[in-house]
């Protein structure tokens, strides 16, 4: 019974077998018996039910011609196909696929495309739909390198949307090999993004001799988009062809450009495609052209008579075994104007067609240097402009030059590239002998969210500076009827502060940290000082927010204080980034006909502790006396001893910022007044011409400056400024008249 089974299930299979069998056969020598009109339309309406095709009429056509080579042509009227997801929907009016098809033992293999033609008048493609599921396979790289001797496709209106931008417009092609004119491609698109719309417009033609008998000696590629604000584009090529390569000519140009260049021109153009050994199809292309970068007008500083920047670029590529190379190299011509200007860059890749490009062994050298051999020259030209170089030194002359070079691969999400700064500048009293090296790197360069960081050292071989003069103000000489103030309005009447864009808005942020060290100690010529200041620097510069880390050390220098000849032994500041204000450390020695006195300066900048000691040894009250009045303690007047006491109260809870005890040291003193209980100053300073100036502060909340003079018997103008701190500030200017009976 069992064996019955077996014998009836075996010959149910052969059956089967040899039914299969008998239909590959008449499909393989007869495909028109199995592929016709009716069963195309099922097959089509099963397979595609998802998408709802539909047509007015349908024509299908197949026959073998020998060898396992099959030709297919269907032809369509009327065809609509709509995406229930609403990912794409579309109509052809005409829709006709004529292909040729080779089976063998290893499966089917699309031959060639003898004829596309595609008729739509409207197409809808939306990206940011749910995605249709898969269908099994997709196209490979054979498919889409598959010839296609004629290709027509017609869009007199289509859509691409995505979730950023959308596309819509019209677009034709038609490909026809052997033809005068094999190609001509043509697109009208208007764009719509964050950045708003724009339209552009592009044509392209190719046109050969093939008719003309000469076997297809040259083909012309031209072409021309309009790219609306961004600029217009032209190109012209002709590919010759010649034994075992093509030869390649042509030209190419961009206009109407925004932002620093205006155009771009491609001129000159040689090179050759080579053909591998029996192929038609180029292996790789060697192309070298002059270019030039026509320069925009608006630029920060005024180049002279340079108009176009020129030099030479070449395109190397070679492939072959799924495999490719391509090197993008350009030079720029010296550039020797006012300015010397020179450059050079290359971009090599390797890697396999069927791979992504991120995945390509990449790798570019980038080069430039600018050199400046008259500062002063740079200096005229960004005069009045919001890139004027600053004070003192704009007054500055000599050579300045920058190195910037670039390494590694360009699909690197942390490219990098590192600069040289040097000069070598002198004028007067001033000099500015210094190199700056330093590395920039974009930190995840690939993303929306970049962010460039900064590394570099900045040393002053040798510096002098020379600052702008400072002298305490004299009151104005004005006449003003008495019932004039001025003071800010009150609150209510204040104008309403506009809202401002962030400095740098839309600009990727940079973080930066710069070491500044001094070679010799930088010399600062001031009319404070009697002799240059040498200052030696060691800092850490860090950035956003601006925070320094280091020391700073002031040597050994004269000074005017207390109406006599001092000298500054030492100052050392040390700078912490986590600590403000900064910790002081100095000596400051001063010398008179009774006495030798030393001043130590201790604590922080903002609330300095002084000790005195003197040779001969004196009390703390004895030497404030003989620094502010040059008397003893016993020469002095009521009001001056008081101010002794007060300014030694002030100094022991070190009420005086580095600043003050500047101040306080070099104007004549009048009267110096402390209060304990609200820790408020007041000193009280003659100034030339009969001037008294009086400052008030508690060093905390709030700061008062009260200028007098008077101008004439019984007539004085008094000038008042307070600052409150977060209350803000006021000022007040009053015409006194005054008269003692």
């Amino acid at each position: 019974m069992r064996r019955a089974w077996v014998l009836r299930l075996g010959a149910a299979a052969g059956a089967t077998l040899a039914v299969l069998a008998a239909a590959g056969a008449l499909f393989l020598l007869k495909p028109e018996a199995v592929i016709t009109d009716r069963t195309a339309a099922a097959a089509i309406r099963f397979l595609g039910e998802a998408y709802a095709p539909r047509w007015s009429s349908l024509r299908v056509s197949a026959r073998a011609s020998g060898g396992g080579l099959h030709r297919y042509a269907l032809r369509a009227e009327g065809l609509c196909v709509d995406d229930p997801r609403g990912a794409f929907s579309a109509c052809f009016s005409e829709l006709e696929l004529a292909a040729a098809v080779r089976y063998s033992p290893r499966g089917p293999r699309l031959e060639r495309v003898e004829r596309l033609v595609a008729v739509s008048a409207d197409a809808r493609l939306d990206l940011r739909a749910p995605r249709a599921p898969a269908s099994p396979g997709g196209l490979s790289a054979a498919a889409l390198a598959t010839p296609v001797d004629a290709l027509r496709v017609e869009l007199s209106s289509f859509t691409v949307a995505t979730a950023s931008a959308s596309v819509s417009g019209s677009l034709r092609a038609a490909l026809t090999s052997g033809a005068r004119r094999p190609l001509a491609l043509g697109a009208d698109v208007r764009i719509k993004d964050a950045a708003g719309s724009r339209r552009l417009k592009a044509e392209l033609t190719a046109e050969t001799d093939l008719l003309d008998g000469g076997g297809g000696t040259y083909v012309d590629l031209v072409g021309t988009a309009d790219l609306g604000a961004a600029g217009r584009a032209r190109a012209a090529f002709r590919a010759r062809r010649e034994p075992a390569r093509y030869a390649v000519s042509g030209s190419a140009e961009l206009a109407g450009l925004t932002g620093p260049l205006s155009g771009m021109r491609l001129v000159a153009c040689e090179g050759v495609l080579p053909l591998a050994p029996g192929e038609e199809r180029p292996s790789g292309v060697d192309l070298s052209c002059r270019y030039g970068l026509v320069l925009a007008q608006a630029l920060p500083v005024s180049l002279g008579s340079l108009k176009t920047v020129t030099g030479r670029v070449t395109v190397k590529a070679r492939a072959g075994d799924g495999r490719y190379e391509a090197e993008l190299a350009a030079k720029l011509d010296p550039v020797k104007v006012w300015y010397e200007l020179a450059g050079e860059a290359a971009v090599r890749l390797a890697g396999r067609r069927d791979r992504p490009l991120k995945e390509a062994a990449a790798s570019h050298e980038v080069s430039a240097s600018l050199k400046i051999p008259r500062f002063q020259d740079l200096v005229a030209r960004l005069r009045g402009t919001t890139h004027a170089i600053p004070a003192p030194v704009h007054v500055l002359e000599g050579p300045l030059s920058l190195a910037v070079e670039s390494r590694g691969d360009p699909f690197s999400a942390r490219p990098s590239a590192s600069y040289v700064l040097s000069t070598d500048l002198a004028g007067a009293r001033q000099r500015l002998l210094a190199r700056a090296a330093g590395t920039v790197t974009a930190a995840d360069a690939l993303s929306p969210a970049r962010a460039f960081e900064h590394e570099g050292e900045l040393i002053l071989e040798e510096a002098a500076f020379e600052l702008p003069r400072l002298d305490v103000g004299r009151a104005p000489k004005v006449f003003s009827d008495k019932r004039i103030r001025t003071a800010p309005p009150p609150p209510s009447a204040a104008a309403p502060v506009a809202a401002k864009t962030p400095a740098g808005a839309g600009v990727p942020p940079v973080r930066g940290r710069l070491a500044v060290k001094t070679g010799k100690p930088l010399i600062l010529f001031s009319n404070l000082a009697k002799d240059p200041v040498p200052i030696a620097l060691d800092l850490a510069l860090t950035y956003p927010p601006a925070a320094a880390a280091g020391r700073v050390e002031v040597r050994s220098f004269g000074v005017e204080l207390f109406r006599r000849r001092a000298t500054v032994d030492h100052l050392n500041i040390a700078v912490s980034s986590g600590a403000s204000p900064a910790a002081l450390e100095g000596l400051v020695r001063y010398a008179t006909p009774s006495a030798e006195i030393r001043i130590l300066l201790l604590g922080t900048t903002a609330k300095p502790r002084i000790e005195f000691t003197s040779v001969p040894p004196m009390k703390r009250e004895a030497v404030i006396a003989l620094l502010i009045f040059g008397k003893g303690p016993g020469e002095l007047d009521s009001e001056q001893t008081a101010s002794v006491s007060n300014t030694e109260t002030a100094l022991e809870s070190r009420a005086f910022g580095l600043a003050s005890l500047y101040l306080f040291g070099a104007t004549p003193i009048e009267h110096v007044g402390y209060d304990p209980a609200s820790k408020t100053t007041t000193v009280k300073l003659r100034l030339p011409g009969g001037a008294n100036l009086t400052l008030g502060s508690d060093f905390d909340q709030s700061r008062q400056l009260t200028l007098r003079k008077p101008l004439a018997p019984h007539w004085a103008i008094q000038s008042e400024v307070t600052d409150q701190g977060r209350e803000g500030t006021g000022a007040a200017t009053f015409l006194e008249w005054f008269n003692r009976y």
